[in-house]
C-alpha cells in the first residue's frame, strides 16, 4: 500500500513491526485453514493499527515496555477486526481498504467464524493482566456491542448531534479509551494517570470517527470502502440545520476541539519519544486523506 509520507513514517516505528510480527505469529498457529485465511483476510488488509499502536506507545508514555504490553495490544486488535467482520455483515458492506469484504469473499460462514475465533483468541490475550485491565477490555466490547444498536436505529430516524455523539462514544470511542487505558495500565500506572489516558483514548476516538465520516460524506474514499447500507453520519446531522459547507466546518471544529483536549492532557507526561510518536498519531487526524484540520 502506497501510504502518506507520516504514515509511512509509522510502518518504520518497532511497535508497528512488533504489532505486524506478533499478527504473523498468530496465523502461523492456527491450524484450521478455512479459519485462519478468513481472519488473515481481514488482519493484513491494509490499515495503521491505530488502536494497538496507540497502546503501545501509551505503554511507553508511562515508563512501560513494548514486550509487556504486546499481548493486550493484539488482543485489541483482534476485537477490533472481529467487530469490521461483524459490521461489514450489517452494513451489507462489499468492500473495505479497497478490498473485497471477509464475507464477500469466503461467505458469511467463514467470517462469522473468524470473528469468533478473534473474540476468543482476543480473551486469551488478556490472562496476564491486572483485574482493572480485563474489566477495560470487557467494556470496549459490552459499549461497542451497544453502539451498533444505536448505529444500526439511527438508520431509521434522523439522529441529533448527541444522539451521533453517543453511538460513536460507544461503537468507536471505546475502543480506543481502552487502548489508552490499558496501555497505561500495562505499564503500572496509578488509578489517576489510567484515567486521564482513557479520557485521552475517548477525544481520539470521537475525533478518529469523525474524519472518517467526512471522507465517507465528500466522497474521498469511494474507492476504498463500499456498503450498500450507511449510517447517520456528523455532516448529515449538521445538514438538518445548515447548508454543505457549514456542516463540514462544523464537523472540522468539533475535531480541532478534540485534538486541542488531547495535546493539553499529553502536557503532564514528560517529553520523550513515545510522547512525540503520539504526537504524529494524532497529527493524522488532521490531514487524512484530503481532510484537512488546523
Amino acid at each position: 500500500m502506497d501510504y502518506p509520507v507520516g504514515e509511512r513514517m509509522m510502518q518504520e516505528w518497532t511497535e508497528t513491526k512488533a504489532i505486524q510480527d506478533g499478527i504473523d505469529r498468530f496465523l502461523g498457529a492456527v491450524e484450521m485453514d478455512e479459519i485462519r485465511q478468513g481472519m488473515a483476510h481481514s488482519l493484513k488488509t491494509p490499515g495503521k493499527r491505530l488502536r494497538p499502536l496507540t497502546l503501545l506507545l501509551v505503554a511507553e508514555l508511562n515508563g512501560g515496555a513494548v514486550d509487556r504490553a504486546l499481548d493486550a495490544a493484539l488482543g485489541m486488535e483482534f476485537i477490533h477486526t472481529a467487530s469490521l467482520i461483524q459490521d461489514d455483515i450489517l452494513d451489507e458492506g462489499l468492500k473495505r481498504r479497497g478490498e473485497l469484504t471477509a464475507h464477500e469473499k469466503f461467505g458469511l460462514f467463514t467470517a462469522m467464524v473468524a470473528a469468533d475465533y478473534l473474540i476468543s483468541k482476543a480473551m486469551q490475550m488478556f490472562a496476564g493482566y491486572d483485574p482493572a485491565s480485563v474489566v477495560a477490555f470487557g467494556r470496549a466490547g459490552q459499549l461497542l456491542a451497544e453502539g451498533e444498536v444505536l448505529d444500526v436505529k439511527s438508520r431509521f430516524a434522523k439522529a441529533s448531534e448527541a444522539y451521533y455523539l453517543e453511538c460513536v462514544r460507544r461503537k468507536t470511542a471505546s475502543i480506543f479509551a481502552s487502548c489508552f487505558e490499558i496501555g497505561a495500565r500495562a505499564a503500572g500506572a496509578g488509578e489517576e494517570r489510567a484515567l486521564l489516558c482513557r479520557r485521552m483514548g475517548e477525544e481520539f476516538g470521537i475525533a478518529y470517527q469523525i474524519v472518517d465520516d467526512l471522507i465517507e460524506f465528500t466522497g474521498m474514499d469511494d474507492a476504498n470502502k463500499k456498503s450498500l447500507q450507511q449510517s447517520y453520519i456528523l455532516p448529515l446531522v449538521y445538514m438538518e440545520a445548515a447548508p454543505r459547507d457549514q456542516a463540514i466546518a462544523a464537523c472540522t471544529a468539533q475535531v480541532e476541539r478534540r485534538i486541542a483536549a488531547i495535546d493539553g492532557m499529553l502536557g503532564a507526561f514528560p517529553d520523550g519519544e513515545p510522547k512525540e510518536k503520539l504526537r504524529q498519531v494524532v497529527d493524522i487526524l488532521r490531514s487524512y486523506n484530503g481532510v484537512r484540520i488546523k
